[in-house]
């Protein structure tokens, strides 16, 4: 694994050169102290002394004082360095808003809190969400003080830093040197800022493999920090740690070893045993350690990391928005990568490797579709009332987004959708952090918890997409797929698989054949055998006796059909085998808890799509807005005989089978939607939204007459909407109809589409398609489906009898596409 450079930001805090509020006499002495740890880098005793000073102040002046603005700023500030962003958001947010108020929003001090919310937002990778906040706090900057003063200097130097983490060296480069001409001529050569963009001028330089140019600007900045911090300052062991990764970076390890070990001692000092430069630190040791041959002292290390990493994705994925949490994941994934290959490429059988492996999976992978599903539900049982009219206003502008998309006439224009979308954005950020405030306190997921949760008879197959690194190149290459196997009892067992583009390849080609009525059987048959050769054969033993498999795919394997791979046997697996598919191993956890007694089931068929639900005659469709679907007649036949089995259900067709019907389900124990499902790749074309949640949906009553508006019922539910339902106590969700299993793969998270989309809501169990099938065996397979399940059969045993029934008579096309995930349980029915 590559060593990491700390990139230097700088913030703008309670005592900026230029933006020190007045002091009141009565709040200096606690200034004066809270400064001064500041300065010796003593950041975990200034916190407490910050968060009185807060309290002093508003409790003295009121909760609208400039002076508190700056106390927030300030204690927001203690919180970054303390890698603690779920803390600092909403201090910083808080301030901006009062400085706004109070000053004006054209002011020297919004200039200083944009700039450290920017900063923020860097730090978890949300590069996207920094750049305007830095660029609106630049030109306010440049406004007030004009454009060579420090305060300017300071967001030229971070603006600098994220444009170099996003590998944009042409544009960080003069922003860099441009702060340093300013810092060195405002404040003098030996001022700990020129130390702070001489250390990201000399990173920018060893990224790109300039190691002559690098090397005497970071021995610079390490002299200026020794010359003017106090001894043991976190800025001197950041600069360590480049200096040492420069000579890991030339191979020299001997002498990046000492100073990545100086690193180390002085992080876990000052900032603490759980910090995330203190992963940095461990990281990088382990690094040497891998390079030198030494791989028990380099798992030793990556043991720790992964401990403090797991402390700091539980703390901080509370904060923001959905794309805000996943960009923060995505800044785990070199850790990830290096201990997957450290196991499957170094040390294949060691027991440690392999939990340790293992665990990170468990922690990782589906780790944010676990989150969000149960703040959900969490946050539809605890909100207050305000809070509530802000979750309802998001369910709202979800709808009106979507209207706006897919409406037949003249499309939104773009700035109008993202108005909306930063609004969306905002509002989920503002309710996530209503949800921490009460969240329950859960432990780190282990490989134990995970085991008591798979029956006797089942086992669990984890198959993960990584990047292996490589020694020589330290560097991470080209994907591959490895898999873990975890039995009820007994140690994990794992290997590679070998390379994810030849195994993608060949389930492409294997979808694409099971999906093709018109392929004779034998074809088909050969190439599910082949797929199953390079993906289940290499782990069979392992399965041993077990009769369920709890399969949890990654990356492409996501849109195949396990039960229809084939064996060396020549059988389907699902005549061996009950199939059923997870997220994540961790998904058995929530399966274990028992769901508060549901609604009357809901079967929703037949929709009449070209009902005008707001009146006026067809508009002419343009691009995607020419998606149209013709009547499913046989949907009503299905409802019917699903209703006969089921008459205590409710039955919505043709003109009652709308969008706002199903949006007002609350928590129905059955779902069932037959129905055209869509998935719309983007592929590029700005006409499609990125959003795959905004791609993938339901079509209902007044489909192919839909029209913009924020509050008509236009017959698109996207699956974005489907999130904002009430499924919270929804056993299970059956989706009859064409490609609503389909959605855009996410590497560790699943698919991006209806099927994540009820989860979210809350479903425990779902069945869904992978292809469009014919509507008579959809209608006979669901049929049967609902029988086997008033039999007393468990959810997926009583799909797998319906495919069994089948298979030998009938192409995989008829009887595959279907898919069970989520709970196999049986449902609890009144008979």
């Amino acid at each position: 694994m590559g060593a990491i450079a700390l990139g230097s930001s700088l913030v703008l805090g309670l005592c900026s050169p230029s933006l020190c509020q007045p002091t009141p006499p009565p709040f200096q002495e606690l200034a004066n102290q809270i400064e001064q740890l500041r300065q010796e880098g003593n950041i975990q005793a200034a916190i407490p002394l910050a968060e009185r000073f807060v309290t002093l102040v508003e409790n003295t002046l009121g909760n609208n004082h400039p002076l508190l603005a700056a106390s927030l700023n300030e204690l927001g500030k203690l919180h970054v360095e303390q890698g603690n962003y779920a803390a600092a958001l909403p201090l910083y947010q808080r301030a901006l808003a009062i400085y706004e108020q109070t000053r004006g929003a054209d002011r020297p001090e919004v200039s200083a809190v944009l700039n450290n919310l920017a900063n923020l937002y860097r730090a978890q990778g949300n590069h996207e969400a920094a750049l305007p906040v830095f660029q609106r706090s630049l030109a306010i900057a440049e406004k007030t003080f004009g454009s060579d003063h420090p305060e300017v200097a300071v967001i030229l130097n971070n603006l600098g830093l994220l444009y170099a983490e996003q590998k944009n060296y042409p544009r960080a480069l003069p922003l860099y040197q441009r702060a340093l001409r300013i810092f060195e001529q405002a404040l003098g050569e030996k001022s700990p800022y020129v130390a702070t963009t001489l250390n990201n001028l000399a990173g920018l330089y060893r990224a790109q493999k300039n190691y002559a140019a690098a090397l005497p600007l970071y021995q610079r900045a390490l002299k200026i920090r020794e010359q003017t911090l106090p001894q043991g300052h976190p800025d001197i062991a950041a600069s360590l740690n480049n200096l040492a990764t420069l000579y890991f970076d030339q191979g020299n390890y001997s002498a990046a070893l000492p100073l990545y070990q100086r690193t180390l001692e002085i992080v876990q000092l000052r900032l603490g045993e759980t910090h995330p430069n203190t992963a940095t630190a461990l990281s990088n040791l382990a690094a040497v350690y891998w390079q030198l041959g030494n791989f028990p002292q380099t798992l030793a290390l990556l043991k720790n990391v992964q401990e403090i990493e797991e402390k700091n994705l539980s703390q901080n994925l509370i904060v923001g928005s959905e794309d805000y949490k996943r960009n923060y994941l995505k800044t785990f994934q070199n850790s990830t990568d290096a201990i997957l290959t450290l196991h499957l490429q170094h040390l294949p059988q060691a027991s440690e490797a392999i939990a340790l492996a293992l665990t990170t999976i468990l922690r990782r992978k589906g780790r944010l579709l676990d989150f969000l599903s149960q703040n959900q539900a969490r946050l539809r049982r605890q909100l207050s009332a305000p809070d509530q009219a802000k979750l309802q206003e998001l369910t709202t502008l979800r709808t009106t987004i979507a209207n706006l998309v897919f409406a037949a006439a003249e499309p939104a224009a773009f700035p109008q959708l993202q108005q909306l979308q930063a609004r969306a954005n905002q509002l989920e950020a503002e309710l996530s952090l209503r949800s921490a405030a009460f969240r329950e306190l859960t432990q780190p997921v282990t490989i134990a918890a995970v085991q008591r949760a798979i029956p006797a008879n089942a086992v669990l197959i984890e198959f993960i997409r990584y990047r292996p690194y490589d020694l020589q190149t330290q560097q991470f290459g080209e994907p591959r797929y490895g898999v873990y196997v975890l039995r009820p009892t007994g140690q994990p067992l794992g290997k590679d698989l070998g390379s994810a583009a030849e195994i993608e390849a060949q389930v492409r080609q294997t979808r694409f054949r099971l999906a093709d009525p018109r392929l004779p059987k034998a074809e088909v048959q050969a190439v599910a055998q082949a797929l199953a050769e390079r993906v289940i054969t290499p782990i069979r033993p392992w399965i041993g006796n077990a009769t369920h498999l709890l399969i949890a795919p990654d990356g492409e394997l996501n849109t195949i059909p396990f039960q229809a791979l084939v064996d060396a046997q020549g059988r389907y697996l699902v005549e061996s085998y009950l199939i059923t598919l997870l997220t994540s191993g961790r998904e058995l956890l929530r399966l274990q808890s028992r769901p508060a007694p549901a609604n009357t089931p809901l079967i929703i068929a037949d929709p009449s799509f070209d009902h005008s639900l707001s009146g006026g005659s067809p508009l002419r469709s343009l691009d995607l807005r020419e998606l149209s679907f013709a009547p499913l007649p046989g949907t009503a036949e299905e409802a019917q005989a699903v209703k006969a089995l089921f008459p205590q259900a409710q039955l919505l067709k043709q003109d009652a089978a709308t969008e706002a019907a199903v949006k007002a389900a609350n928590s129905p124990k059955i779902l069932h939607l037959a129905t055209h499902g869509f998935f719309l790749t983007h592929e590029g074309n700005k006409d499609i939204p990125e959003n795959p949640l905004l791609r993938s949906g339901l079509a209902l009553a007044g489909f192919n007459q839909r029209q913009s508006g924020s509050d008509v019922d236009d017959g698109v539910l996207t699956a974005l909407e489907v999130t904002g339902m009430n499924l919270s106590n929804t056993e299970l969700v059956v989706l009859s109809a064409c490609d609503t299993g389909r959605g855009e793969v996410v590497n560790g998270e699943g698919v991006y589409g209806l099927r994540r989309a009820f989860t979210l809501a809350g479903a425990r169990s779902q069945v869904s398609t992978l292809w469009k099938v014919d509507d008579q065996v959809t209608r006979e397979m669901m049929v049967a489906f609902y029988q086997n399940l008033r039999r007393g059969m468990g959810r997926t045993e009583a799909l797998r009898q319906v495919q069994l029934q089948r298979l030998q008579e009938e192409s995989p096309y008829y009887w595959a596409a279907f898919v069970s995930s989520g709970d196999w349980s049986p449902l609890r029915l009144r008979q």
